[in-house]
């Protein structure tokens, strides 16, 4: 799948122990983009300057990892970061820790950098990349070799794995409505359909039965996962995601929200 919605479960989608051992085959007519939805209204965000939210990954019923999300208003951008780390089961077959970090510009909603640091058991990952939107190339630096990889970038705004995530938080949703979500990892991209699904009220975890929107999320082009994501998030001015269930081939993940933070 093209980097799930959160970034929790990067490594079994990009080379830890759950990746998929073959690619499955491109469609053979890409879909045409879905209609879109209206632009943000970056003076009116769900999030407060300084939010963190942390998410717990079970597999199987067993902890598999910890991560923590915040965002935190630059001025002229926001800073995206998430600090992640295995636990369980998980920890003691496969340990990792991770950070990450996104940097969004505003007018058009679209990704101006990325980067992550990120330590598994059999590989250590240092790299960033810039994008340059007018010439329509991004720069890759892969601190942890040496190496330097342009390439190309087809739209005039992109969305990464850090600012995904804040991108469908920002959208005010209503049943049917659905859109197109271009993300670039590493250097190529990945592009899926969001839809959103209907209203229901659930209870996940320690949070009460409430109002929620589900939206369905799945790949189509540029991407060599297959499966689906589902996430429910309240249907107020918060958009929190209290929960996502991940399908792939090796299962299904649960993310669940544990712990909110805001400054006073």
């Amino acid at each position: 799948m093209f980097r799930t919605l959160f970034i929790l479960l990067l490594v079994s989608f990009t080379g830890g122990p759950f990746a998929p051992a073959a690619p499955a085959p491109p469609p053979a007519t890409p879909p045409a983009p879905v209609t879109q939805l209206p632009p943000v209204d970056m003076g009116h965000l769900p999030w407060a300057d300084g939010e963190t939210l942390t998410y717990l990954v079970s597999w199987t019923a067993l902890d598999a990892a910890q991560g923590t999300f915040s965002a935190h208003n630059k001025g002229d951008h926001w800073e995206f970061n998430l600090q992640l780390a295995s636990c369980g089961v998980v920890n003691d077959i496969y340990p990792f820790t991770g950070y990450f970090w996104s940097l969004l510009a505003a007018a058009p909603w679209r990704s101006i950098e990325y980067g992550e640091y990120r330590f598994e058991y059999s590989r250590t990952i240092k790299e960033r990349t810039r994008i340059n939107y007018p010439g329509h190339l991004a720069t890759r630096e892969m601190w942890g070799q040496g190496k330097t990889k342009t390439f190309s970038i087809a739209e005039d705004a992109i969305d990464d794995v850090g600012t995904m995530l804040y991108h469908l938080r920002a959208y005010t949703w209503k049943p049917g409505d659905k859109r197109t979500l271009y993300v670039y990892e590493s250097n190529s991209e990945k592009q899926g359909e969001v839809e959103c699904q209907a209203r229901e009220t659930r209870a996940f975890g320690s949070w009460p039965a409430q109002p929620l929107l589900r939206i369905l999320a799945v790949p189509t082009i540029g991407t060599h996962h297959r499966g689906h994501l589902l996430l429910w998030m309240t249907d107020d001015a918060r958009h929190l995601p209290l929960h996502a269930e991940l399908e792939f081939r090796y299962g299904t993940f649960d993310i669940d929200l544990v712990k909110t933070s805001y400054p006073k």
